[in-house]
């Protein structure tokens, strides 16, 4: 949905929530306080890549490797947890937190590698350019992507018989998104007998994290379970621009195929990886107690 067309529906919202609090009868302040769980559908979907030169220490040579990683978040789990406080008899004001998870997988993707080098075999040691191809598929991806969503609503309402109401929640909102995935590969190559060349491949667990500010757009139906408790079934958009999340290597998830030692500044500092495009907007559905006082 354009930014402009969200803004107007906002606006719409605030100039009948004035009305509504023009013709309000009833200003006597009533609160009610929403907790329950919630299903997240989100938006994230993209293909990250990895471009960089793969060390070989000590030779002289030319290299490029490229790694495409397709990430894919799926639907998960989460809580929502809110307070609100009746401003007239049909408008209020909303304060809520939505905290998700969900799994980051995706289909396997591939690791394309190219090097040339000045190699000296026995017996007579005269410098040969060499080659070294590689082109394979690596792993899916496995991970977690982490939501978090503070938003300030106003909120108008209508009566639905004596015992429930049905109504519209529109208001800023603060987004945060903390992904951890993995394998990013990490080859350094090495120099062995009868001048060979050796590849240590180190496979790494990024994350990265964004925020951003945005739009919280949504509508509920309530229904009355007695006098101070009611249930609530509740919608929303959280809407955010897409973020460049940077990226930061965690940790190496094979450490039993490793043979030579690397530091992870180092794997930092030769991949110098790319940020990945980070869809922050995601809907999400809840179902939640409502607690009247």
């Amino acid at each position: 949905m354009p930014v402009r067309d969200l803004v107007g529906a906002l606006a719409t919202l605030v100039a009948c929530l004035v009305a509504a609090q023009a013709r309000s009868a009833d200003p006597s302040p009533a609160w009610r306080l929403f907790v329950g769980p919630s299903l997240t559908v989100p938006s994230f979907a993209t293909t990250y890549t990895s471009t960089y030169s793969p060390p070989f220490l000590y030779t002289e040579h030319t290299s490029t490797a490229t790694q495409t990683l397709p990430l894919d978040e799926g639907t998960g789990p989460g809580v929502w947890l809110g307070v609100e406080r009746a401003l007239g008899l049909h408008v209020g004001l909303q304060l809520s937190a939505h905290y998700g998870e969900a799994d980051l997988s995706g289909v396997p993707g591939q690791y394309e590698y190219t090097m040339r080098y000045t190699s000296r075999p026995p017996p007579f040691y005269e410098p040969i350019e060499a080659t070294v191809q590689r082109s394979e598929a690596q792993p899916a991806a496995d991970g977690r992507l982490k939501t978090l969503a503070v938003a300030l609503d106003l909120v108008a309402w209508a009566e639905v018989g004596s015992r429930g109401r049905v109504g519209l929640t529109a208001g800023p909102a603060w987004l945060h998104a903390k992904g951890n995935a993995q394998s990013l590969v990490y080859t350094e190559y090495h120099m062995g007998g009868h001048s060979t060349a050796f590849p240590q491949d180190y496979r790494v667990s990024f994350e990265f994290p964004a925020s951003a500010l945005g739009l919280d757009l949504g509508g509920f139906a309530e229904a009355d379970l007695g006098r101070h408790v009611g249930v609530r079934a509740d919608v929303r958009y959280c809407w955010a621009p897409e973020k460049d999340a940077e990226v930061s290597v965690r940790d190496i998830v094979n450490p039993g195929e490793i043979v030579w030692t690397v530091d992870l500044a180092d794997i930092q500092s030769g991949l110098a990886p790319a940020p990945v495009a980070l869809e922050l907007s995601f809907f999400r559905a809840s179902i939640a107690l409502a607690f009247r006082f």
